[in-house]
C-alpha cells in the first residue's frame, strides 16, 4: 500500500456510513426536478427540493465534516507530497480557484463570487478523496453515486407526473440540462459498475438502474443528454456482447451472465415493441426528437452568440471580468446589443451557458487556458483509470464518455464545479491505482515472473 494512502488506511464504519450519505446526497441532488414556475415550487414536498443552508448543500457540508474529522491529514499529505494520483490536477484547480476568485473581487458581487471560489477549491479536496475512497473500499463510492441518482430520479417522475410540464401536448421531465445530462452520464456509470463487479445481484441492478436513467433522460427534452445515454446505450452493448475481463474468472461469469440475459432482453424489446403502451412511447419519443430538432436552430445561434460575446469580453478585458462581472459585460457587446443573444435578466443568474466560456470570460485568458488544461487532465486521469483497471474495454468506455464530457463543457456550466466529472475522474483513478498496486505486491511476491515480466517488455521494446 502506498505510504500516503497508510495514514487512517483503515475505514471505519462512522466514517463508511458518512462518506455513503456524501456521495448519495451529492447523485440525488443534481437529479432532483427543477420546477418550471415559481407557483410549481411551492408545490413541491421538502424531499423533492435541495437541503442546505444557503448556497451551500447538504453533501457539501457532510463532506466538510468528513474532511475535519477523518480527512485532513491525509489531504494535507496529498496536496504537499508528489505521486498522489490526480495530485496535479488538484493543483491545476487550485490555480483556477484562485485566479478566477481573485479576478471576480472586482466584480459587482464579490461575496457570491467567492462563495463559487470556494465550491471549487471544495472539489479540489473531493477529487484527492474520492481517489482514496475508491482505493479504499472498491466499488463501494460508485454503488452510493448511482444509488443518489436513482432516487433522485425517481423523485424526478413522481414529482413530473404529479405537476406534468406539458409542451406541445407532450410531457416532459422537470428539469432539462442537469437532470436530463446527468441522466445521461448515469447510463455510462452503471455499465462501469456492472463490468467492474463480479457479483450477479449488483450487475442485474446496473442493469435496471441502467434503463431507468435512458427512459428519464429521454423525457428530459436535453440534447446533451441524449447524446449521452446514446453513447452510453452503445458501451451497454458493447459491455454485454463484446467485451472480455482480464481475469478468466469474471470472463466464465459474465459469459453466463450473457447466455441468461441475451434471450430475455430479446424477448423483453420485442415484447415492447409490439405492445400498445410500446408503440405508444416510441411515437411520443418520435414527437420529442421531431420538436427539439425543429427548435435546434434558434438554440444553436444562441449558444454561438455566447462564443461570440465572450470573445468581446476576452478582447475587451484580457484579463477577465469576474463571475458576476459577466452580466455588465455580456450587455456591453455588439452581439447582445443585435438582438443575437439570449436575453440576461439578472446579475445572480448570468453566465454564458458553458463551462469553457464561464472560466474564460471570469478569468479572461488565463482562466480560458487553464479551463482546457485543466478539462484535459482530468480526462486522462479517468482513461488511465479505466485502462489500469478494466484492460482493453476500460479503454472502449472512455472512448464513448470522453466526447460527452467535452460537449458538458462546450453547452452547460457546472463541469468543474459540480460533481459530474469530478468523481467520475477520480473513482476511475482510484481503481487503476489499486490495480497496479495488487500488480506490484503479487510481482514483489513472485520475484521469477517480474524477471520474466521484464524479459517480455524488453522484447516488445
Amino acid at each position: 500500500m502506498p505510504k500516503y494512502l497508510q495514514i487512517i488506511s483503515k475505514v471505519r464504519i462512522g466514517e463508511r456510513v458518512l462518506i455513503a450519505l456524501i456521495l448519495f446526497y451529492a447523485g440525488l441532488v443534481l437529479c432532483l426536478p427543477v420546477p418550471p414556475t415559481e407557483e410549481v415550487a411551492l408545490l413541491y414536498p421538502w424531499w423533492a427540493k435541495p437541503i442546505g443552508i444557503g448556497k451551500i448543500y447538504l453533501q457539501e457540508l457532510l463532506f466538510i465534516s468528513w474532511v475535519f474529522i477523518y480527512g485532513r491529514r491525509f489531504l494535507v499529505w496529498g496536496i504537499l507530497n508528489s505521486g498522489v494520483p490526480t495530485r496535479q490536477t488538484a493543483l491545476l484547480l487550485i490555480i483556477l480557484a484562485l485566479w478566477c476568485g481573485l479576478v471576480s473581487l472586482t466584480a459587482p458581487l464579490p461575496w457570491l463570487d467567492i462563495g463559487r471560489t470556494f465550491r471549487l477549491l471544495l472539489n479540489v479536496l473531493l477529487l484527492l478523496a474520492v481517489v482514496r475512497w475508491s482505493y479504499q473500499m472498491n466499488n463501494f463510492p460508485i454503488e452510493m453515486l448511482i444509488l443518489g441518482f436513482f432516487v433522485g430520479t425517481i423523485i424526478n417522475l413522481i414529482l413530473s407526473f404529479q405537476y406534468p410540464l406539458v409542451v406541445y401536448g407532450m410531457m416532459r421531465l422537470s428539469g432539462q440540462n442537469t437532470p436530463g445530462v446527468v441522466m445521461g452520464v448515469a447510463v455510462h456509470l452503471t455499465a462501469w459498475l456492472f463490468f467492474h463487479n463480479s457479483n450477479w445481484l449488483l450487475k442485474v441492478f446496473s442493469l435496471l438502474f441502467a434503463f431507468v436513467f435512458f427512459i428519464s433522460c429521454i423525457f428530459s427534452y436535453s440534447r446533451i443528454g441524449w447524446f449521452a445515454a446514446g453513447t452510453g446505450l452503445i458501451v451497454w452493448g458493447y459491455i454485454l456482447f463484446i467485451a472480455k475481463p482480464k481475469q478468466q474468472s469474471q470472463l466464465r461469469s459474465l459469459n453466463k451472465l450473457r447466455i441468461i440475459l441475451t434471450p430475455l432482453l430479446v424477448l423483453g424489446l420485442v415484447s415492447f415493441f409490439v405492445s400498445p403502451i410500446g408503440q405508444q412511447g416510441v411515437q411520443q419519443i418520435q414527437a420529442l426528437v421531431q420538436q427539439k430538432i425543429s427548435q435546434q436552430g434558434e438554440s444553436n445561434s444562441i449558444r454561438w452568440a455566447y462564443v461570440t460575446g465572450t470573445a468581446e469580453i476576452l478582447l475587451q478585458h484580457p484579463l477577465g471580468v469576474g463571475y458576476s462581472g459577466f452580466y455588465d459585460a455580456i450587455l456591453a457587446t455588439e452581439t447582445y446589443r443585435d438582438g443575437k443573444s439570449a436575453e440576461e435578466v439578472s446579475m445572480v443568474e448570468a453566465n454564458p451557458h458553458a463551462s469553457f466560456l464561464w472560466y474564460a470570460s471570469a478569468g479572461g485568458i488565463p482562466g480560458a487556458f487553464l479551463s482546457l488544461v485543466l478539462f484535459i487532465m482530468l480526462i486522462n486521469s479517468m482513461q488511465i483509470g479505466l485502462k489500469s483497471s478494466l484492460g482493453q474495454p476500460g479503454r472502449i468506455l472512455f472512448i464513448f464518455l470522453a466526447p460527452v464530457y467535452l460537449v458538458i463543457g462546450m453547452t452547460v456550466p457546472y463541469l468543474f464545479n459540480s460533481i459530474i466529472l469530478i468523481v467520475p475522474a477520480a473513482i476511475a483513478a482510484g481503481w487503476g491505482l489499486s490495480m497496479r498496486e495488487s500488480k506490484m505486491m503479487f510481482l514483489h511476491r513472485h520475484p521469477h515472473k517480474m524477471a520474466a515480466n521484464i524479459i517480455i517488455k524488453s522484447r516488445n521494446a
